[in-house]
């Protein structure tokens, strides 16, 4: 009988040792998950953080771009405005000013956000990973702004192939309406035998049409510029939000 009650109490011994060995271990196992976690966490926040700097960097360079952009294509619009009002009302007297003010429609000027921070943060989907939601939906804007811009870039340049180079190529004599001071070191001027024939310009449909066509696509444009820049100003203000909170620097 004692034996027997001797058998027992080790068995119970034996059985909370290992109850409290087991227990140990798994303790140490999730201290040792949480501290892996809370380390991973730290290292992906760092990153992000450090993303987040460079970001803030290039949607300022993205702001300036599209305001640089934005006068100038208001200058080209304003320019070719004048050209269309000036051959609607058959002004002959104003062929030279028509000459200085047609040269937007001898090419294009593709608007694109080309910005490798961005793309790669996009890319490894850090975005999604950011732990303020209003920054992740801003940023997230950022992609369908560059895909827009890329896709009318790709019309416009498809416009310019299709119904503009041929014709300017054809009756048009470049430096006559084109930029002139690369050329002036070298002493390059209108070709001496060669000249646009203005006064054809002004009954000339196909010249007309691509006066209508390029002024058209600038307004537009513009307007899509000015939407862009409200939103890359909705990222800047939600980065700057973030950096501030999170005293980045």
């Amino acid at each position: 009988m004692f034996y027997k009650s001797f058998f027992v109490k080790s068995q119970n011994i034996g059985l909370k040792h290992i109850i409290a060995e087991i227990t140990l271990v798994c303790t140490g196992i999730l201290l040792a998950l949480a501290i892996n976690n809370w380390n991973d966490k730290r290292i992906l926040d760092k990153e992000i953080n450090n993303y987040i700097l460079e970001i803030d960097k290039e949607i300022e360079k993205a702001i300036k771009y599209q305001n640089n952009t934005l006068k100038r294509f208001e200058k080209m619009s304003n320019n070719l405005v004048r050209s269309i009002k000036i051959i609607e009302r058959n002004d002959l007297d104003s062929i030279t000013t028509l000459k200085q003010i047609v040269w937007p429609i001898l090419t294009t000027w593709p608007i694109r956000y080309d910005y490798p921070i961005i793309q790669e943060f996009i890319e490894k989907d850090l975005i999604n990973k950011i732990p303020k939601d209003s920054l992740k939906i801003k940023l997230k804007l950022y992609e369908r702004v560059k895909n827009g811009a890329d896709g009318m870039a790709a019309f416009n340049e498809k416009q310019y192939l299709d119904k503009v180079e041929s014709y300017v190529n054809k009756n048009i004599e470049y430096l006559e309406i084109g930029p002139q001071t690369i050329f002036k070191n070298v002493n390059v001027n209108n070709h001496p035998r060669i000249e646009t024939n203005f006064l054809s310009l002004y009954n000339d449909l196909e010249f007309w049409n691509i006066l209508i066509l390029k002024t058209e696509t600038l307004l537009i444009e513009i307007s899509r510029l000015k939407s862009s820049m409200n939103t890359f100003k909705q990222i800047e203000l939600e980065l700057k939000k973030y950096i501030k909170e999170n005293k980045l620097s």
